[in-house]
């Protein structure tokens, strides 16, 4: 019997890994909402995969920026948050969900969003540009400046930390 619940679990991994990448195709194609009902499928396979929830997030997030539904927001939402609590040191979910509010404007949610990846990986570079870009874009110059100067220190060779430094300077 012990045998039986790793062989089933595996076949619902490679059922669901089968969706999954079937959704990517449809994606590629701009078929999303194909995706998203293969994404949900896979889910229904597999609740406990937080790469299934965090791809239907990312797709429910980008057919909200153009259809602006409540329902397709609250999906994403959801599902980023069911990502992230399945896989807690997972920074990704959290710098997609922050993607989702930047893209909207809502800079503040964004970086209260972003600072979850930043927590769980202060070593990336890139989550340091992508808060130095919302804290400029909200007005916050002080600060994105610290930010650009902490996405140098990680990696001198990201031209875009430089570039938004220079673009900076002299303002308060």
């Amino acid at each position: 019997m012990a045998a039986i619940l790793p062989a089933s679990q595996a076949i619902r991994d490679l059922q669901a890994d089968r969706l999954l990448t079937q959704s990517r195709t449809q994606q590629q194609a701009l078929e999303v909402d194909q995706a998203i009902d293969s994404q949900r499928a896979a889910l229904a396979i597999n609740p406990r995969d937080a790469r299934l929830h965090e791809a239907l997030a990312e797709s429910a997030r980008t057919l909200w920026f153009f259809r602006r539904t409540d329902t397709l927001k609250a999906e994403a939402d959801t599902a980023f948050a069911n990502a992230k609590r399945l896989s807690p040191s997972w920074p990704k979910p959290h710098y997609e969900h922050a993607r989702m509010y930047a893209f909207r404007e809502d800079y503040a949610r964004g970086l209260t969003l972003l600072q979850g990846a930043i927590d769980r990986d202060p070593n990336n570079a890139a989550y340091w540009l992508e808060r130095a870009r919302y804290l400029e874009l909200s007005g916050q110059t002080a600060q994105a400046k610290g930010a650009y100067d902490r996405c140098l220190t990680l990696n001198r060779n990201v031209g875009e930390c430089r570039d938004g430094l220079r673009a900076l300077e002299g303002r308060p």
